[in-house]
């Protein structure tokens, strides 16, 4: 992407372009500049009308109750974990319902690449009353061998069993869960915040802490990122905490009508067209900051004729 920005103003009344009345002079000149999914979009906007523009924002369930702990990944030196330990949980995916309990032994066939997990005593799975459903994902935990430990996609569920592909498991067991069993196994949906998604950490966090992160990992109550600088041990209550799919790094707009900006949730103020109702001298606004979402709305009397550019 090319940008150009030329500031020049004079102090007559009118044009001369005499050097001497020349107050301001400002030229920047970017040129080649790597950007991705480069978009524009033209509408129009009745009175009082908003409209999203964009949002890639993962929708949390978390409130000002809720409690999180930041801590490094056991193991790791630079993996760290977000972990819901209190309050309103955020539900980063949608927790299923395994049944187990710490009596729960359970037993792992193997059929070519196939694990086959079955409950064979104690409590047995509920996984069918519990929501569990073909494409959801599974945490295998400590408790099980190394070559059995990871995350899943579940193949094929029964009420009791469960099936995931896994090149190097190997056959196990009767394994009893113990107190651990929730963490054992945990299962969880498969929509919601993904790997690859960003995570903001802002208020209540140390300054240390805040900032932005790609997410290596997640379940239902917990996600994984990799920071290079270190972070500290805490426990915060907060829901000051943003998952976003997407974010655009700069946009533009031009407005002939007097509308608001949103982004990221805080008001950008507004944009009034540079002559009124003339549409070759709009307003403008030239925005350069991770924005994961945008909403423009209409605060004048008449329709207002918008454009947007943005770019990734």
């Amino acid at each position: 992407m090319n940008l150009l920005v030329s500031l020049n103003s004079y102090a007559d009344q009118s044009p001369s372009n005499n050097p001497s009345l020349n107050l301001f002079k400002w030229t920047r000149d970017f040129q080649a500049l790597a950007v991705d999914k480069p978009q524009s979009l033209q509408f129009t906007l009745s009175p009082g009308e908003s409209r999203t523009v964009f949002d890639g924002t993962r929708v949390l369930s978390q409130t000002n109750t809720t409690q999180y702990q930041l801590a490094l990944k056991t193991g790791t030196s630079n993996t760290y974990v977000l972990r819901h330990v209190g309050g309103t949980a955020p539900q980063f995916r949608i927790p299923r319902i395994t049944g187990a309990d710490a009596t729960t032994a359970i037993t792992i066939t193997r059929n070519g690449n196939v694990n086959t997990f079955v409950s064979t005593g104690g409590t047995l799975l509920s996984l069918i009353s519990g929501g569990v459903v073909v494409g959801d994902q599974v945490k295998i935990g400590a408790g099980f061998q190394a070559a059995n430990q990871g995350v899943f996609k579940i193949i094929a569920v029964t009420a009791t069993s469960f099936d995931v592909e896994n090149n190097s498991g190997t056959p196990e067991g009767p394994v009893v869960l113990g107190a651990g069993f929730a963490a054992t196994i945990k299962i969880c949906g498969a929509q919601g915040v993904q790997i690859g998604d960003t995570l903001r950490i802002s208020g209540g966090f140390s300054p240390a802490s805040q900032g932005s992160y790609e997410i290596t990992g997640v379940d239902a109550s917990e996600v994984e990122f990799y920071s290079t600088a270190s972070l500290p041990l805490e426990t915060v209550t907060t829901d000051a905490i943003t998952i976003y799919s997407q974010a655009k790094r700069l946009f533009y707009i031009e407005t002939d009508k007097k509308i608001s900006v949103v982004a990221n949730g805080a008001s950008q103020g507004r944009v009034e067209p540079l002559v009124s109702g003339n549409d070759v001298k709009p307003g403008v606004m030239l925005k350069s900051e991770t924005a994961w979402s945008l909403v423009v709305s209409n605060d004048s009397l008449d329709t207002a004729n918008v454009f947007i550019a943005s770019v990734e």
